[in-house]
């Protein structure tokens, strides 16, 4: 029987669980979603079916796990009949620790998974204008490149 409490088990900064169901389903229903073992994972009500028909499509079949990229797009995506057994959370946790090491390290605008200072010269073009923008750079996540993400990007470098 599978148990995925968030404990340990992943970087939760970088993947979330949220479950989707008709209703709350009671206790049995939100085990493992609320306050189990350490995992505390938003739980969407769905009664019309309406949030599930959108992202899933009409009738598709319940039970399922869907994994999605930060870019939101659909990655992994499993039906299971009932309780998941070790073969079946090993290859889930796999997917979701595939997806954690495939997030870019933020500042890392030459992917040498390094920060250093060809970071901050690509940066600093950006800024200026002669480079293309790539939001990778923007450290403080205000959806644009200036002088801010910059002397962000210096600070942490230099804090290494």
């Amino acid at each position: 029987m599978c148990d995925l409490s968030n404990t340990g088990a992943w970087d939760t900064d970088k993947a979330i669980l949220i479950g989707v169901g008709i209703a709350t389903g009671g206790d049995l229903g939100l085990s493992g979603m609320i306050d189990q073992d350490g995992a505390n994972s938003p739980w969407v009500q769905d009664p019309s079916e309406e949030v599930w028909d959108q992202f899933l499509g009409e009738n598709a079949p319940r039970r399922q796990i869907v994994l999605l990229d930060h870019n939101l797009e659909k990655r992994f995506q499993e039906q299971y009949g009932g309780p998941l057994n070790d073969q079946e959370e090993t290859e889930l946790l796999q997917a979701i620790q595939n997806l954690i090491d495939e997030i870019p390290l933020l500042g890392d605008l030459n992917d040498d998974q390094n920060l250093n200072v060809l970071d901050v010269i690509l940066l600093v073009n950006m800024a200026l204008g002669i480079l293309e923008t790539d939001l990778n750079g923007d450290m403080n996540q205000d959806n644009g490149i200036n002088i801010l993400d910059v002397v962000l990007l210096v600070n942490i470098i230099l804090e290494t």
